[in-house]
């Protein structure tokens, strides 16, 4: 599989990725990103979680969140739901750790989520107020299901 993404949506410069099969190793990949190689087990794959929306692709991998941007097609626009937080994969809902009204900083820990045996943090993507929580505990939610809605400071106070 060989793909490119950027860092961000203006970033002009691109990153290759090509991930291969290991022929000598069952369940082993060679991935090359940049002029780095990796040689990973499969069973990492059982540690991160992804969800790709539009041109962004939510990693998320030992308790980090990473956010990258397709670039195999042409440059895409920032998604206009910059504070919208969705379920990175299907999972079950395990705490709601906001309400509506309460004031986050980027990486505060928001929802929990269980997901294949593992929690889930879902965390704040930038300082803000949480205008709606969209979930509770127990809901089975699938992936990229909307979970919290953030209005940043700024948009709050002018409203």
């Amino acid at each position: 599989m060989r793909f490119s993404y950027r860092r961000s949506v203006a970033d002009e410069t691109t990153i290759e990725v090509d991930i291969v099969p290991m022929e000598d190793r069952a369940d082993c990949y060679r991935v090359t990103i940049g002029g780095q190689v990796f040689e990973l087990s499969a069973n990492v794959f059982h540690h991160a979680a992804f969800h790709k929306e539009g041109g962004e692709i939510l990693l998320q991998y030992e308790g980090r969140e990473y956010h990258l941007y397709d670039a195999s097609g042409r440059r895409r626009t920032a998604l206009t739901g910059r504070g919208d937080l969705r379920a990175p994969m299907a999972g079950k809902i395990i705490r709601v750790l906001v309400a509506t009204g309460d004031q986050v900083h980027t990486g505060d820990p928001l929802v929990i989520l269980e997901a294949m045996k593992m929690e889930q943090q879902i965390t704040a993507p930038q300082d803000g107020i949480v205008s709606r929580v969209l979930c509770h505990v127990g809901d089975q939610v699938a992936a990229g299901a909307e979970l919290v809605v953030l209005t940043s400071e700024a948009g709050a106070t002018s409203q």
